[in-house]
């Protein structure tokens, strides 16, 4: 159990040594993988999914390394576009933002998820694609955003953008995960040591398996948080684009109508619950009231009260 102890120790002082945070910090933080220093550039959309023969052309760009714009802080990023598009041209225009994202490989960007829904209702269809993106995978859609929904009659609805600084939590993660890589290394040694009583082995190699564990777990946080600064999130969703002359214009009219012979029948039927609740009520006050007059009118006569005499002279 010394041992195990003087262990412990020798872990606690390497953890304190190793704690500095790095100087690579100053310059940004390249968290990505390393990616291909010459991708290709964006190819355009294929001609089959825009209408009438054309093509949505994109900005040319080139994948690579995450863009960091605030230098040194490691910031995460998601984009939120919405574009308003004919229900015909949904599908179409969706499968052309897949495909760019596509063609420039998944080192660039790659799906995460799409939906359509309602196409057969020309007024109530909804699209949507989520994807994973790098900011020059990013900055070369925004320059041919414009030119791309052309074809497709597209329009831009919306646009938004939120960013998280995770400077301070990956800083902090690789600091302890340094430490806790030395509390291994400093079990594992002690391990080769090989110590004379049993209990003392055993003792080492339960505590060497739950640093592994942990460090296990903080290099998948690591990763995790890595991923969302070197790849942006990319929500898009698509709404169908009315026309000049929508059925939409006469619907509060027509539900009017449509809604004529329930809302009639719910007023009768508030009516009768009205009715049926007040009726029970009437009823007893009324019996009450006449319970009253009739003991007042018994009490007055079993008194002997006689209404009074009058006393104007008849002529003679």
């Amino acid at each position: 159990m010394v041992r195990v102890m003087m262990a412990a120790t020798l872990a606690m002082a390497l953890g304190a040594c190793s704690g500095e945070t790095s100087k690579g910090y100053a310059g940004g933080y390249d968290a990505a993988p390393e990616m291909a220093t010459a991708a290709a550039p964006m190819a355009p959309v294929m001609e089959e999914y825009a209408p009438q023969d054309v093509m949505l052309q994109p900005a040319p760009g080139n994948g690579g390394t995450p863009v960091n714009p605030d230098g040194g802080r490691l910031m995460s990023y998601r984009y939120a576009w919405q574009f308003s598009v004919p229900t015909e041209n949904m599908s179409g225009l969706q499968a052309a933002h897949k495909k760019l994202c596509e063609d420039a490989g998944p080192a660039n960007c790659y799906v995460t998820g799409s939906q359509l829904e309602g196409i057969g209702n020309a007024e109530g269809a909804y699209g949507q694609l989520s994807m994973r993106a790098t900011e020059t995978w990013m900055r070369a859609f925004e320059k041919g955003v414009g030119e791309g929904l052309k074809p497709f009659g597209g329009s831009i609805y919306s646009t938004g953008r939120d960013s998280e600084d995770l400077t301070t939590q990956i800083v902090d993660h690789e600091a302890r995960l340094r430490s806790m890589i030395a509390h291994r290394d400093a079990l594992q040694k002690m391990l080769d040591d090989k110590p004379g009583r049993l209990s003392d082995l055993l003792e080492i190699q339960k505590a060497l398996a739950e640093s592994q564990g942990n460090i296990d777990a903080s290099q998948s946080l690591l990763a995790a948080l890595r991923l969302r600064v070197s790849m942006s999130v990319v929500d898009f969703s698509y709404r169908a684009e009315l026309g000049a002359v929508s059925n939409l214009m006469w619907r509060p009219i027509t539900d009017a109508f449509g809604d004529f012979g329930p809302s009639f029948a719910r007023t009768i039927a508030g009516i009768i619950e009205f009715v049926a609740i007040i009726l029970p009520v009437a009823i007893i006050v009324g019996l009450i009231i006449w319970l009253g007059l009739t003991v007042f009118r018994w009490r007055g006569r079993k008194r002997g009260i006689k209404p009074p005499v009058s006393t104007a002279k008849t002529g003679s």
